[in-house]
């Protein structure tokens, strides 16, 4: 279910998923950008095993994009990103689950228990992004900020850098 795997004992079939891409672009200006995306997510587990009815998941990714071209020279670009990568923002899995037993006729009594699957954390990345033409290649340079990485709220916050350099031959 959306990438995760589960115990054969759950008998999980796998899952449905349908997502929904929305995208926008402005050029409000000479070199300048503002875009933004959205995917929303809607999957629902097949009922198999314990996996019971009302085993579903709505999920969230979103990005916003500043972007300036011809910063330091004609097609170089500068780039300033606010994103959230793919999360599931509700819903869970309805197990069907033995809640009880009796002696008298050596059998379960079976209820249904919800396993929630959102997370308590929040991924946002923050990028500051430039490529272009450097030293007779492409080059690129980045600096990024993440809080809760994975989207667990637990996990120190993430910061780095990332250089790149590329030429043919």
């Amino acid at each position: 279910m959306l990438g995760g795997r589960f115990h054969p004992a759950f008998g999980v079939g796998g899952a449905d998923t349908v997502f929904l891409d929305a995208s926008a672009g402005w050029s409000f200006a000479r070199g300048w950008r503002l875009g933004g995306t959205l995917r929303e997510g809607f999957s629902r587990a097949r009922l198999t095993g314990l996996v019971s009815a009302g085993s579903r998941l709505e999920s969230r990714a979103w990005a916003l994009d500043l972007t300036r071209r011809g910063v330091f020279a004609r097609d170089d670009t500068l780039g300033l990103r606010l994103s959230q990568p793919l999360r599931v923002e509700s819903g869970g899995l309805n197990l069907l689950l033995p809640q009880s037993w009796s002696y008298d006729s050596l059998s379960a009594t079976y209820g249904v228990d919800r396993i929630a699957l959102a997370p308590t954390g929040r991924e946002l990345v923050g990028e500051l992004a430039w490529q272009g033409h450097f030293l007779g290649g492409n080059g690129a340079a980045s600096l990024f900020y993440r809080r809760d990485p994975g989207h667990y709220a637990q996990v120190p916050d993430d910061k780095g850098a990332a250089l790149r350099w590329s030429a043919r031959f």
